[in-house]
């Protein structure tokens, strides 16, 4: 058979030809010659040659695909794909797209923040020696890393009943959460009013009267004061409690899928144990992540001795335009305008003259000769002010 002919009964999407297994019966010759002797009515020329069916008995000869063309049924027009069809093979090649959210808050890289772990353990170590001074108790407390996360997921964790104290952190936006564990406000209640410890806490179904909200609500500003000293080489927070609660969902300070920064503290007194939580909106110091993620954060508290040094040096060595005031006269401007050269303004010899430095007074003292020389005599000392400083400064500008 020519391989220049086409068969029009094939269809227009053909199926590669695959290799046919050695064993034909008779019965499948048959059907071929059948169909063969179909297509030949339809198709004039197009036909199973005896050299096709010798090659099929051939076992396992696979023949060549130009020399053998096996006949398919009449395709029907819901056969035929239309361009429709094809169209909705394309969709699916591309279905395999994933579309991105740019707002959404998982792009947040989970990287490890030491200033944080340092601002924690500043934390920790003043808000021991705070509950020892309220409580009585040495209490040991172990921070662990800052961790963020969803706030739904860090939320759903928590044990109830805990105490929730939802606080603002001006100028940051949004408010942040101090959270005591159900364990810790047992501790705390046990401690406060000198309970052995003896008996197992029943949590379950327990609300916290008034007065053991007033004791939570005394470890809270404990906790917010010290809490804002150690975060002071960050930024000045100016913390208020806005509300407290025994359920979360009356203090969110998030939606459930956005990122939080949380933290938590192990706080062991003597035969309690329970846990102290921090949580903040991430959005809030995203302002500061470098600082946060750069190291150790200064501590702004201390004075490094080699620098003060330095500069105290430098300061002595310092050149500056030193400036007496020896006498004073007001004129007005119409007595100032007749003056000529030569003219004498008499005044009264005063008995202390003051010194400037840098047009800034500095002190007052007697004036007269010291080795053959124009000198002062400093006899009171005096401590420049603002007005005094901003005063000098104009006058260099002019």
């Amino acid at each position: 058979m020519s391989t220049d002919e086409k068969n029009p009964l094939q269809g227009a999407n053909p199926s590669p030809p695959e290799t046919i297994s050695a064993t034909v019966n008779q019965d499948d010759i048959d059907a071929l010659m059948a169909a063969s002797a179909d297509a030949t009515e339809t198709a004039g020329d197009t036909a199973v040659s005896q050299d096709d069916i010798d090659a099929l008995m051939g076992l396992g000869i696979t023949p060549p695909v130009s020399t053998l063309s096996v006949p398919t049924p009449r395709s029907t027009p819901e056969s035929v794909p239309s361009s429709e069809s094809k169209r909705g093979d394309q969709k699916v090649g591309r279905s395999n797209a994933v579309s991105v959210d740019l707002l959404n808050q998982d792009r947040v890289a989970r990287s490890r923040m030491p200033t944080m772990e340092v601002l924690n353990d500043r934390f920790a170590r003043a808000f021991r020696g705070s509950l020892f001074n309220y409580l009585r108790v040495n209490a040991d407390i172990i921070p662990t890393s800052a961790q963020m996360t969803k706030y739904g997921d860090f939320i759903g964790k928590i044990a109830l009943p805990s105490y929730f104290v939802m606080v603002s952190m001006t100028p940051l936006r949004g408010s942040m959460l101090f959270i005591l564990d159900p364990y810790l406000c047992y501790a705390v209640i046990e401690a406060f009013f000198g309970g052995n410890g003896k008996l197992e806490p029943k949590l379950e179904g327990r609300d916290f009267s008034v007065i053991e909200q007033r004791v939570f609500n005394q470890i809270i500003d404990h906790a917010i004061a010290d809490f804002t000293s150690a975060w002071d080489p960050i930024v000045k927070l100016q913390m208020k409690v806005t509300r407290s609660d025994v359920k979360a969902q009356f203090v969110g300070i998030a939606a459930s899928p956005e990122v939080v920064v949380a933290s938590s503290f192990e706080i062991e007194m003597e035969r309690w144990r329970g846990k102290f939580f921090v949580c903040f909106p991430y959005h809030s110091v995203e302002p500061f992540r470098e600082q946060l993620i750069s190291g150790v954060a200064a501590d702004q508290t201390e004075m490094d001795a080699t620098w003060k040094t330095a500069l105290h040096k430098d300061i002595q060595d310092a050149c500056v335009e030193a400036t007496v005031l020896l006498a004073a006269r007001n004129i007005t401007f119409g007595e100032a305008s007749k003056l000529q050269a030569g003219d004498i303004i008499p005044f009264d010899k005063p008995d202390i003259a003051t010194l400037f430095v840098e047009d800034i007074p500095i002190g007052d003292g007697r004036y007269g000769v010291s080795n053959r020389k124009y000198a002062l005599c400093i006899t009171q000392y005096r401590s420049p002010d603002e007005e005094d400083i901003l005063k000098a400064v104009q006058i260099k500008k002019e």
